[in-house]
């Protein structure tokens, strides 16, 4: 004998928060934007714009070669680089393959923490990633 439930009582078939399902649809749409919207040297250009590169910041390393004829950007993507690459994958697989890490763990500290506080440690970790890795990788 089952028992009908009133509407209210039902649980979801998805239950993830609205800030991850956000996070992930700007993943993808960037990612979807890069692969069928770009060119090739569009895609390069973009990527001089908004991926993490540490050899804005040792200028040494281009010997001799202005950075400006390299690295476009000056002092904007010094700075929004830092958070803008945690956008960005190298193909379809790493997008796929991230997500399904993000929905469990991500889920469960969006919960946690509520949307802002959310947003702001998916900033803050995205910028102490890339702090590493410049600093791990200085030179």
């Amino acid at each position: 004998m089952s028992e009908n439930l009133p509407a209210t009582s039902r649980e979801p078939v998805f239950n993830v928060p609205t800030v991850l399902v956000a996070l992930i649809a700007a993943l993808f749409l960037i990612h979807a934007g890069r692969a069928w919207l770009l060119t090739q040297d569009d895609d390069v250009e973009f990527l001089l714009w908004f991926a993490f590169i540490p050899a804005r910041y040792d200028t040494s390393l281009l010997q001799g070669i202005s950075p400006g004829d390299v690295i476009p950007g000056g002092i904007g993507p010094q700075v929004w680089t830092f958070l803008t690459y945690a956008f960005l994958h190298a193909d379809w697989t790493h997008v796929f393959v991230n997500t399904i890490w993000l929905l469990p763990f991500g889920t469960a500290v969006a919960r946690r923490f509520g949307t802002f506080r959310f947003a702001l440690m998916f900033a803050a970790t995205s910028i102490a990633g890339a702090l590493a890795h410049l600093v791990t990788h200085y030179g």
